[in-house]
């Protein structure tokens, strides 16, 4: 957060330049009467006791105001994990009796996010048409569904439970627009179920979410844009 402050503060002169010149400015508001559609990529949670599961996300938004832009979003992303339960052996007294293993293979897990978002972009209030650097908001609500398929190496039937959590959070962004069209951004996201274990600890604590992506604007019609 200090650092995105601190970047705000050296972006504030280049904006207000920017403000009077014709490269970086538009006719229209950068977000009123607009619709957004961005596609990011990002680590998402560190699951006990794996780690690093990706996500593909794409939102899509519209300007209700210069200052608010409100959508939907989805994500995927998959995890497979090598898995040994049970197996052995043991002594009863008189025997060796050996325990076969009650699964050995792999389990896949698959989960979707999907909700609706707002975005708040103050940046606007202040250069209601300067569009070459954003710095905004976002708080999302939704659902979170999870898949865990099991595929084993020996003949034991296969699982498929299936796991919703309601999801919250929120994150701050900051993209970069050569075009009024189209920009690269990245956001520092945090939501309820994104959670890493510290074994040093034995603690569970909030895990922040690196969002890298694309989004591309284009106008709605003209009657939505007034």
């Amino acid at each position: 957060m200090k650092k995105l402050v601190l970047l705000a503060a050296l972006l504030l002169p280049v904006m207000a330049y920017a403000q009077r010149d014709i490269p970086f400015t538009s006719s229209k508001p950068f977000n009123k009467g607009n619709f957004k559609i961005d596609a990011s990529y990002s680590q998402l949670m560190q699951k006990i006791p794996y780690s690093g599961y990706p996500d593909f996300r794409v939102g899509i938004g519209y300007g209700i105001t210069n200052w608010c832009v409100v959508g939907v979003f989805g994500s995927f992303g998959t995890h497979e994990s090598l898995m040994k339960i049970g197996g052995g052996t043991m002594y009863n007294g008189t025997d060796t009796i050996y325990e076969p293993l009650l699964f050995d293979g792999k389990m896949i897990e698959r989960y979707y996010h999907y909700g609706i978002d707002a975005e708040l972009h103050p940046l606007t209030l202040l250069l209601p048409n300067f569009y070459f650097v954003d710095i905004y908001c976002r708080g999302e609500l939704g659902m979170r569904t999870v898949t865990e398929q099991y595929k084993p190496d020996y003949d034991s039937p296969s699982t498929e439970p299936v796991r919703n959590n309601f999801l919250y959070g929120g994150s701050v962004g900051v993209a970069v627009n050569p075009s009024k069209y189209f920009g690269v951004f990245y956001e520092l996201a945090f939501d309820n179920l994104n959670k890493e274990y510290k074994p040093k600890t034995d603690e569970i604590k909030t895990k922040a979410i690196h969002r890298f992506g694309l989004n591309v604007r284009f106008p709605g019609p003209k009657k939505w844009q007034r």
